[in-house]
């Protein structure tokens, strides 16, 4: 049992599959045209399976355990398992890794207009209490005017801001607002449709359980598009135990139909004030490009900067990441990554760095 219960911790620390936002203007307008929750992320509706089987490079059939089950039509469920091997350095050294990223189940009950959506999955127990491994990420009741319009939720869920990368390691999301297993409580508001959203949700963090997102307040976020160009912007507002953060930002998207490349940057800007007295201002930034080269693949080339206090010389970060894509059947994917980081442009501290294959196969 305690063998299975450090499997499962392992399986629960390391990613959580969300959606990619590189589809959104090379593929559609909206990450709803994808996916059942007007922001994207989570199961897949029709026209997301058809998406995910045209990018298969030998195609295959989408739609839930491959067709050998047939869904009420009321009734969505999914599930993702990733794993991932390869080398780590964190400073100490490079050295071996493998470990499971993620196991996780989906599902979604509609009635009308009206769903019911959950995640289940695993997480660190606490000691003594082995039912606490059990997560339920996101859970919450969802009203949605229909493919276009307004929506309405209100439960446990990430806060739509920013360009919602998939990529929790980008700096954007892990210091900027939507950290890693970062979900709070919440109520939220939005209009969606193809040439213009806005998003505006109220959350507090998690009473009953430790939480990455330990503050209350609000975010906002919203984007116009262009054809093949978008433009965002982002505010912030998180009353915490120990600080109160303050953020404002901007994202831009632009799709180039001749090389098949999608650029998507985000900067923010965010104001730290500390219950003790003292602030720091920090920025922080992300640029990424995205070339579809052939069927089947997809290449993230993603550059960040974090500054964690712009006073203070040598604590700013760099990173250059590289994740090839390759799609050989629906429901499967497969991922080389490569990461290095610099602090202080090497005179802050040790440079990290890691080469990993990761496997992700969706149910």
């Amino acid at each position: 049992m305690r063998a299975a219960l450090v499997v499962i911790a392992l399986a629960a620390t390391a990613a959580v599959a969300h959606a990619y936002p590189q589809y959104q203007l090379s593929r559609e307008q909206t990450c709803g045209a994808c996916h059942l929750t007007p922001t994207g992320g989570g199961l897949l509706n029709g026209n997301g399976e058809l998406t995910d089987e045209d990018d298969a490079r030998w195609g295959g059939d989408p739609t839930f355990l491959h067709g050998a089950v047939e869904l009420p039509e009321w009734l969505h469920l999914g599930a993702d398992v990733r794993f991932a091997a390869g080398a780590s350095d964190r400073g100490g050294g490079l050295g071996g890794a493998a470990f499971p990223m993620q196991l996780e189940t989906h599902g979604q009950a509609d009635y009308g207009a009206v769903s019911l959506v959950a995640d289940l999955g695993v997480t660190i127990p606490r000691e003594g209490e082995p039912l606490t491994a059990l997560l339920a990420r996101q859970h919450y009741l969802q009203w949605r005017q229909g493919e276009d319009g307004w929506y309405g939720r209100v439960g446990r869920f990430m806060p739509t801001y920013g360009l919602r990368l998939a990529e929790h390691t980008a700096y954007t999301r892990r210091f900027g607002g939507t950290p890693l297993f970062g979900e709070t409580y919440g109520a939220s508001v939005g209009w969606v449709t193809a040439g213009a959203e806005v998003h505006l949700t109220g959350f507090a963090h998690d009473r009953l359980r430790a939480s990455v997102e330990d503050a209350d307040g609000a975010a906002l976020y919203a984007e116009k598009r262009l054809g093949k160009v978008s433009v965002g912007a982002e505010a912030r507002y998180a009353n915490g135990a120990e600080d109160v953060r303050t953020e404002g930002g901007v994202t831009g998207k632009l799709w180039l139909d001749g090389p098949q490349v999608l650029l998507s940057a985000e900067a923010q800007v965010v104001h730290q004030a500390f219950d003790a007295g003292s602030s720091r201002d920090q920025l922080v930034g992300y640029l990424m490009t995205s070339w579809f080269p052939a069927k089947g693949f997809m290449l993230d080339v993603g550059l960040g900067h974090y500054d964690a206090d712009v006073k203070v010389p040598k604590l700013d970060r760099d990173t250059a990441e590289v994740n090839l894509h390759f799609f050989p059947k629906a429901h499967m994917e497969l991922v080389l990554m490569g990461r290095v980081q610099l602090i202080g442009l090497g005179d802050g501290g040790p440079g990290s760095g890691y080469g990993l294959l990761q496997f992700h196969y969706r149910l």
